[in-house]
């Protein structure tokens, strides 16, 4: 299977567990580099969900950003983020600005039943919207009610592994709220999850949401 996925022009990559690479006509972005191979620095925008390691990796950020990069991240990233000599903007839940031609909506992402990301730490998903295609990255969450309140997405990126974040029935149930074009299942193959998580993801939601798995 490609890693690649084009809808309406716009380019989503998945990379390393729930990094992704979205490219515009004009625009390019990173969402949680982590373990990035190379420095391809070719990102006019990074995004970083929360502070955790795998999400918010100061070394992954300079790899993939540009010198003249903005990053948009939760509030609790700014403690890895204001030495880098980049830009930055935080974001609050709800919170929208538009950064560099491309609207950015930070959401709310949480945990209801484990410990790792209450709601009072602040994670954020995020709705960009990139040359008029919506698209949805979950961040690290458990199928929240906030869910219901996101509105048109084209493309919703979803994690699916468990322990730290929804299950694939979860995952699956998130997205038969959201009613996606096209869902995305992430958040698998690097610490926690397997391809497999993935395939149960799409078999659960066949014939209701179209599931493109990047592998």
């Amino acid at each position: 299977m490609s890693r690649e996925y084009v809808y309406r022009g716009v380019k989503i990559e998945k990379l390393v567990h729930d990094t992704v690479r979205i490219q515009g006509k004009n625009v390019a972005l990173y969402i949680d580099p982590f373990r990035v191979s190379g420095t391809p620095k070719d990102a006019d925008i990074v995004i970083c969900t929360h502070d955790h390691f795998d999400h918010c990796s100061p070394e992954d950020v300079l790899k993939v950003a540009k010198p003249d990069a903005i990053v948009v991240a939760a509030l609790n990233c700014e403690g890895k983020l204001r030495n880098l000599g980049l830009e930055y903007k935080l974001f609050s839940w709800w919170e929208e600005r538009e950064v560099k031609g491309v609207k950015i909506k930070a959401v709310p992402a949480y945990n209801v039943n484990k410990r790792f990301h209450p709601r009072e730490y602040g994670g954020i998903g995020v709705i960009v919207e990139v040359d008029g295609v919506k698209i949805y990255h979950a961040g690290d969450t458990d199928l929240i009610e906030e869910m219901s309140r996101l509105g048109k997405i084209d493309v919703a990126l979803l994690p699916v592994s468990g322990t730290y974040v929804m299950n694939a029935e979860e995952a699956a149930k998130a997205a038969e709220i959201i009613k996606p074009e096209v869902a995305i299942p992430m958040h698998y193959g690097a610490i926690v999850g397997s391809k497999s998580d993935a395939e149960k993801f799409a078999e659960l939601l066949e014939g209701k949401v179209q599931v493109v798995i990047l592998d």
